[in-house]
């Protein structure tokens, strides 16, 4: 129930901002990219968790040096546990977390080409799947909501196309309780942590 008002809600804010992007002094950009991720908590470093992100970005501008701008962005995170092919077996262990999210974050436009920014977001879990060793299971214990903050930068490759870096944490733990012995995460904090990088290309609807 939830899901379907959240994704009606996103499918009219996206159709009457595109509808409106030459009424007013909007710009829109589609993108596209990968995420690198981990999962701060579950005792399993590295970024080897690979999944896709895509969505639309719209801006307005602040003044001639500060633009604003909000997203619905589809994001794919998790952890997956790299097993090492001539040691002894192992147990193995993916985890697959799909997320709705609406970041709102702010942009410098103070250097050229270069456009970096920082905001908030707010996302929505879609779909989670644990795959312990074949045997696929809902994680229990994951939140619905998950409230991250995104820094990064963006290069401009030409007046349509620009290429993103963009880092991405739970400020929060995303689940309901931290699991019994593992380590603190970053800043000393107990529980599972979405943590990632996303590299992709966003290209501009607008003149």
């Amino acid at each position: 129930m939830i899901k379907n008002i959240l994704f009606k809600t996103l499918v009219c804010v996206l159709l009457f901002s595109i509808n409106n992007l030459h009424a007013q002094d909007f710009g829109a950009q589609l993108f596209l990219g990968a995420n690198f991720s981990q999962v701060d908590g579950d005792q399993f470093g590295g970024y080897n968790k690979l999944g896709a992100n895509a969505g639309i970005q719209i801006n307005r501008p602040i003044n001639s040096e500060w633009e604003s701008a909000f997203e619905i962005r589809y994001s794919m995170k998790g952890s997956k546990k790299v097993i090492d092919p001539e040691g002894p077996p192992t147990p193995t262990l993916d985890l697959n977390y799909h997320y709705i999210e609406v970041p709102l974050i702010v942009k410098y436009l103070g250097f050229g080409k270069i456009e970096p920014y920082g905001g908030l977001s707010i996302g929505v879990n879609i779909f989670n799947e644990r795959n312990d060793n074949g045997f696929k299971t809902e994680e229990p214990e994951l939140r619905k909501a998950e409230i991250s903050f995104h820094f990064g930068g963006s290069y401009a490759l030409n007046d349509r196309t620009s290429f993103d870096l963009r880092h991405s944490y739970s400020l929060f733990s995303i689940r309901d309780y931290p699991v019994i012995g593992n380590p603190p995460s970053l800043w000393g904090r107990v529980g599972w942590f979405n943590r990632l990088f996303s590299l992709g290309i966003s290209y501009n609807l607008k003149d």
